[in-house]
């Protein structure tokens, strides 16, 4: 997957029955928040969502990889227990937990693209620093 010139930014590709997203950034908090970020655009288009509200998380403790996989459960079980997509997010790396924000807009607000995905995938999964950025990698079960 070719990577865009942005210093930030994620993309992502289809995999058999899976998606396939990658994520880059300067900093972790970064890459996990375009992470977050390509995780929803699997199935809503935010871009013209309204103001939202927003939710407190903390997930770990972990390693980055975990706590990659962690952080999305969080955001699945944000959208199907709350009924709500998350437009943004701040997140902090505190050691081997990651605490922060959601940004959250009831999920009528957005345009619904596909189905929620239902899980992400130890196989294949990736979160490190390389030259100066951190990227990560992650198959994701639609």
């Amino acid at each position: 997957m070719a990577e865009r010139a942005a210093p930030r930014g994620h993309a992502s590709r289809p995999h058999t029955a899976d998606v396939i997203i990658e994520a880059w950034a300067p900093t972790a908090s970064g890459c996990y928040e375009e992470a977050i970020a390509g995780f929803v655009a699997v199935f809503a288009d935010t871009a013209s969502a309204p103001a939202g509200a927003t939710l407190a998380f903390e997930v770990g403790p972990g390693g980055p990889s975990d706590l990659l996989v962690e952080l999305l459960e969080e955001i699945l079980v944000t959208v199907e227990a709350r009924f709500v997509v998350p437009t943004g997010a701040d997140v902090h790396v505190e050691g081997d937990r990651l605490t922060g924000t959601l940004t959250v807009v009831p999920a009528e607000a957005v345009e619904l693209t596909g189905p929620v995905p239902k899980g992400v995938s130890y196989s294949g999964l990736s979160f490190d620093a390389d030259t100066g950025r951190w990227r990560c990698r992650m198959t994701v079960d639609v």
